[in-house]
């Protein structure tokens, strides 16, 4: 191979990778596109199913009821207030104490 030859083959190599490089850029781009527009249409769905499920509560069926019919229930809370944390229930029976030795005189 003369030095002509050698360039040609490196700028055809170097072509190739920056091709490879911006192509693999380029379906990263368009995968980030497709999953934030998934999560939004998700964020969308999550809210209808909500606002759908309040509405079945408010129209007199129980939680059981749709349970029931096999339909599932919505992944966020229906809000209202925040209940009390729960604390392990207190021991009824009194502390021992440890009897100190007698003291001899």
């Amino acid at each position: 191979m003369d030095l002509q030859q050698i360039e040609e083959a490196a700028n055809r190599k170097l072509e190739q990778d920056r091709n490879d490089r911006i192509t693999a850029v380029r379906e990263y781009a368009a995968a980030a596109k497709r999953s934030a527009e998934a999560r939004a249409e998700l964020a969308a769905a999550d809210e209808d199913h909500l606002a759908k499920y309040r509405a079945a509560i408010r129209h007199g069926w129980t939680e059981s009821d749709l349970k029931g019919f096999g339909i599932e229930p919505p992944t966020k809370k229906l809000g209202g207030r925040p209940r009390k944390p729960r604390t392990a229930p207190r021991s009824r029976t009194p502390e021992t104490v440890p009897e100190s030795p007698a003291v001899e005189h």
